[in-house]
């Protein structure tokens, strides 16, 4: 067993409780957390051996989940069985560590919102950023505790990828050599992005630039961003294609839609996502009221928001969304993933979105999560899509930090999807971070 110094989940607190045996949920100096020792046959590739943290929403045959509120956990019982995504790697040699604390039910929340329990510390920066959420401790955990090889959370509008750009980390960990290629680029003051390669060899890959979230205002950002584009150009190799998701759809919208796609999808994710993120919690109000004589369990008020958006919408009204939504899903897919020529059709297509514009976020500053959110945002595209989805950490920007009074640094990531069925977005991620010599450890 390795051992573990006693400042660290003091310091950082973001995993709950491990399973050999229950932690409070407000640790104190000393407690310690036992890590078994690390597996190091390279040639197994396996779970064998990795140190894993889960996302407070999961069954664990014995633990209680709390989804980071006291009335969940107040009347959540002890899981009678583990949740097959968290079995499957035990079963295969994993040690499951712990649990790791989240948002408030799953949805977004930052520091200065926290009611019941406080917010996992982001180890980035000057150590006072928010983890963002929902997966906070997840990624933190992660981020912060080098015996912490990996950690399983969750995702729907941006809760697993917010964590990773704003702690910095990947989904997955590789060690991977260097190589280098020599390629031509220009960048021009209007950000207009002009690559070409110096190999003779025919693209095989095509990267799908969308100017409807690109670039973002963080120039320091999109130098950082325009650089992964050069080297997955030169390495592939690819080519880029600007595709804007208004113009397209005002030119090619489906038959009987507003040519308007913000008018099209107007109330959509209000009545898909915000009126399952209600009802998915209905047994929880009921029970709670049951055992407290009708009182409603008490929730931070943005959840209280979403949840009133979600009751309010009908069974009708869902189903019609629901339809809007998979009209919009299939023509996302021909216009972004899928090409008429057969010699386009060879190309393994992908694209690249950031995670927002990188900026301070300070946990002690209010930081408001949205109140309207659209289905053309760039955190609703993989998952209204079903598509595979890496986030890269590529570098990092300096900012001047009014908490230490020094230049510190902020994390920078890409988010990258393929279609839904495909799976060699993970070897063209390697093929790039491989031959352009870069960094792929934590």
């Amino acid at each position: 067993m390795e051992s573990v110094d006693d400042d660290i989940i003091f310091v950082r607190d973001s995993i709950r409780y491990a399973a050999i045996g229950a932690i409070p949920f407000n640790p104190q100096p000393g407690l310690r957390v036992a890590v078994p020792a690390r597996y190091s046959k390279e040639w197994d590739h396996s779970a064998r051996g990795l140190r894993v943290v889960v996302k407070d929403v999961f069954r664990i045959k014995g633990l209680k989940t709390s989804l980071n509120n006291r009335a969940y956990y107040e009347i959540s019982e002890p899981a009678e069985f583990t949740a097959s995504v968290i079995a499957t790697p035990a079963c295969d040699g994993a040690h499951i560590l712990g649990m790791t604390k989240l948002s408030w039910m799953i949805a977004r929340e930052e520091p200065l919102d926290a009611v019941d329990f406080p917010t996992a510390f982001n180890p980035r920066g000057g150590g006072y950023e928010s983890p963002a959420g929902s997966s906070s401790g997840t990624a933190a955990a992660v981020a912060a505790y080098e015996w912490v090889d990996c950690g399983i959370g969750t995702d729907t509008s941006g809760g697993g990828r917010r964590p990773a750009v704003a702690n910095g980390i990947w989904h997955h960990d590789r060690d991977i050599a260097n190589h280098n290629v020599k390629i031509k680029h220009e960048i021009d003051d209007d950000d207009c992005l002009v690559i070409t390669s110096t190999q003779d060899r025919r693209p095989s890959y095509e990267i799908v630039y969308l100017v409807d979230h690109l670039p973002v205002e963080n120039k320091e950002q999109m130098a950082l961003i325009h650089g992964f584009l050069i080297d997955a150009v030169a390495r592939l190799p690819a080519t880029i294609r600007k595709s804007s998701i208004r113009e397209s759809w005002r030119c090619s919208h489906p038959q009987g839609t507003s040519d308007d796609i913000d008018e099209y999808l107007r109330d959509v994710i209000t009545r898909t996502y915000y009126y399952a993120f209600y009802h998915s919690t209905d047994g929880f109000r009921e029970e709670y009221a049951k055992r407290h004589g009708g009182r409603t369990p008490y929730v931070i008020p943005f959840v209280q928001r979403r949840w009133e958006k979600g009751a309010a919408v009908t069974a009708a009204q869902h189903r019609e969304a629901e339809d809007k939504l998979m009209v919009y899903r299939d023509w996302l897919m021909r216009t972004i993933f899928y090409h008429d020529t057969p010699q386009e059709q060879q190309k393994q297509v992908f694209g690249i979105l950031p995670i927002s514009n990188v900026a301070p976020n300070y946990r002690d500053m209010p930081s408001p999560s949205p109140e309207e959110q659209s289905a053309l945002d760039e955190m609703f595209l993989p998952p209204i899509l079903g598509a595979p989805d890496i986030t890269v950490p590529i570098g990092d920007v300096p900012y001047e930090s009014r908490i230490t009074g020094q230049t510190e640094y902020l994390p920078v990531v890409v988010d990258l999807m393929a279609a839904p069925d495909k799976d060699w977005l993970m070897t063209a991620v390697e093929k790039i971070m491989k031959l352009s010599g870069r960094p792929t450890a934590v």
